[in-house]
């Protein structure tokens, strides 16, 4: 299983068009546009996902690496991880609590907290980021 389509708010791409974005992101940064919505859209995919990825096929090129999980999160984890290492964004947050997903409730909870600054870059737009707080996490 594959993504072949993502969607952020009603403008629709495929994964390559979110890598794009995310190039683009980069060069507005620098340029002080302030949009990350392809940026949260990957921490999303890669924070809220039960797959991982197996440490001895970390040097394959990622259509290669074996994840442990199931399909919907593999195809999710490998749409994350093309956008930005995952181990970044394990890194920058920690996961609290986990509700794993099941049949009845058709739904997973999971909560993160806050681990470096750095974080909320890809979680916020840079203007509410700014705003927040340490006492907020």
């Amino acid at each position: 299983m594959w993504v072949t389509e993502c969607s952020i708010g009603m403008f629709n791409m495929d994964p390559q068009g979110a890598r794009d974005k995310m190039m683009q992101h980069d060069i507005e940064v620098k340029e002080g546009i302030q949009s990350n919505a392809v940026a949260q859209l990957r921490a999303v995919a890669g924070l809220c996902n039960s797959g991982q990825f197996d440490a001895s096929t970390m040097h394959l090129p990622l259509h290669d690496r074996k994840i442990n999980g199931d399909a919907t999160d593999q195809a999710i984890l490998r749409f994350s991880e093309s956008l930005g290492p995952v181990a970044e964004l394990q890194r920058l947050w920690k996961k609290t609590f986990e509700l794993a997903f099941n049949s009845k409730n058709k739904y997973m909870i999971r909560t993160l907290e806050l681990v470096e600054q750095g974080g909320l870059d890809l979680a916020l737009s840079t203007s509410e980021a700014a705003t927040f707080r340490s006492e907020d996490t």
